[in-house]
């Protein structure tokens, strides 16, 4: 850089060229010497302030985009995490209209299991009351025929203690002996 000022200090010394150049007060030394800072000074810019500012503005870039990326994975990842909380739910009702299904498939079956249960028990109880009524008909009808028997005995003791003849005696033991068949 010093260099450069030295450059611009003896060029500055020179007289000025006559022609084109001179008429247009063009230096051809000065702009050579300009050009010359103007290329340092853009290589030093370039070195210590463009390519650190560049290479931070690339980190960033890089930065954002992968910050981009990782939202669009992310909304991914809801939108899956979605889908699946959704197919879970499903899963969960159909498996809770099975498991009600089931239940009232149960209930009912249990509710015809007992109402078959209960019939049968009646059923069997009504027939073991009809079963202990005939036979209490059974013992009335024994205890009557043998009330009906000692009465006959009794009547025809008392009848036979009278004196009878063969033809009422006769007559009398065919009349005990009809209502006793008629009473069997």
């Amino acid at each position: 850089m010093i260099d450069s000022f030295l450059f611009l200090a003896a060029v500055a010394d020179t007289p000025v060229e006559p022609g084109l150049v001179g008429q247009f007060g063009i230096d051809l030394k000065l702009i050579a010497a300009q050009a010359v800072n103007f290329i340092v000074v853009a290589f030093l810019l370039w070195r210590f302030a463009f390519k650190p500012v560049m290479a931070t503005l690339d980190e960033r870039q890089d930065k954002i985009a992968a910050g981009l990326r990782f939202a669009e994975e992310s909304k991914n990842r809801l939108e899956e995490t979605e889908k699946r909380q959704a197919e879970v739910l499903r899963e969960a009702n159909r498996k809770a209209q099975e498991i009600l299904h089931e239940a009232r498939e149960k209930a009912q079956q249990f509710e015809d299991r007992v109402k078959s249960e209960t019939n049968a028990q009646i059923e069997r109880m009504r027939q073991q009351a009809e079963e202990a009524n005939e036979r209490e008909r059974e013992k009335m009808l024994a205890e009557v025929r043998q009330e009906i028997a000692r009465l006959v005995v009794l009547t025809s003791g008392k009848v036979l203690q009278r004196e009878l003849s063969g033809e009422e005696r006769t007559r009398l033991d065919r009349s005990a002996a009809e209502e006793i068949a008629r009473l069997n």
